[in-house]
């Protein structure tokens, strides 16, 4: 795909995009569109009822630690910087109907502010002629959620897989002290412009590395996620019966898959009873330290380590 056709394809699905329709990222898990050697996926959520398009590990780890936040309304991945001032990224939204939320300013005015380079592709317009026109940059993970007091912000999410790589373009290149500084240079600036570029419209970006999260954490919301969205097909009244039955053991510190195994003999499919086990936990109805292994033929940890405790200011909203 050349420059100017993946121009074409991100103005297509992003430009126009008001609430209420399905969204488009700029770009696909899918091998023709993404970069070359990222590792893809698509993370099928049952809350937003859409898959989530990650373009490397990270970005599917962090996908599912926001979709485990109880607050938690959309996620816009591979979201477009506008090159120009745009309305905020909540505008239109029939939650914040009546209300008026500022603008951001475009890349193109911050890149001049902040002495960087701003990427430019050669397109083709209607007339005919060819000109240059500033390439959208894109960010990874836009997070949409509510707040205690029911008001709805956004907190954009930039991730990577080590923190050193947000200090460094390329940085495992072998490289010239010359090109080294060149790549720092670069990789402090397109950091900059992004965070300015969400800040003017008052959203906090934060930077996500992967070797920052407890790996047994990984580990955990992988297994959860996996049964999230399992259909089950016993009735509500038994699984209601069955929850109660798991809140229970949990208090007495009995393994939970023996209640499994019970309602299992019982009343057949006893794989949907351990899935809802997960499922619950997923649910934030059993409590569970998220950094010690979760194993349900063991009683379960529930002692701290509470996700949402420890990692909670990743989810804050910028301060006024």
């Amino acid at each position: 795909m050349t420059p100017e056709e993946r121009f074409a394809l991100i103005m297509s699905r992003q430009a126009h995009f008001k609430w209420g329709e399905t969204y488009m990222p700029s770009v696909l898990a899918v091998p023709r569109e993404a970069p070359k050697g990222s590792r893809i996926c698509r993370v099928n959520s049952r809350k937003l009822c859409r898959p989530i398009h990650a373009l490397s590990t990270p970005e599917k780890v962090f996908t599912q630690l926001a979709l485990y936040h109880p607050g938690l309304l959309d996620i816009h991945e591979q979201k477009m910087l506008w090159p120009y001032q745009a309305a905020h990224p909540l505008r239109g939204h029939p939650l914040i109907k009546g209300t008026f939320p500022p603008p951001v300013k475009g890349t193109m005015e911050i890149a001049k502010e902040i002495g960087f380079k701003h990427h430019e592709v050669v397109v083709t317009t209607p007339g005919g002629s060819r000109q240059k026109m500033p390439f959208p940059y894109q960010g990874d993970l836009l997070l949409y959620l509510m707040n205690s007091q029911g008001r709805l912000y956004a907190v954009n999410w930039t991730v990577k897989d080590r923190k050193d790589a947000f200090k460094e373009r390329r940085c495992s290149a072998a490289k010239t002290p010359v090109q080294r500084k060149k790549d720092r240079e670069h990789a402090e600036l397109r950091a900059t412009l992004e965070q300015k570029y969400y800040a003017s419209a008052g959203i906090r970006t934060v930077q996500m590395s992967l070797d920052g999260l407890d790996p047994t954490v990984v580990a955990n919301l992988d297994l959860l996620f996996a049964m999230h969205d399992l259909s089950l097909s016993h009735e509500q009244e038994l699984l209601v019966e069955f929850s109660a039955a798991v809140e229970e053991a949990v208090r007495t510190g009995e393994p939970l898959a023996q209640i499994a195994i019970q309602y299992g003999a019982r009343w057949g499919n006893r794989d949907q009873f351990l899935a809802k086990i997960y499922q619950d936990i997923w649910e934030r109805k059993l409590p569970v330290n998220f950094f010690k292994p979760i194993l349900i033929d063991h009683p379960l940890h529930t002692d701290g380590g509470d996700l949402l405790t420890v990692y909670g200011a990743f989810f804050q909203e910028l301060e006024p």
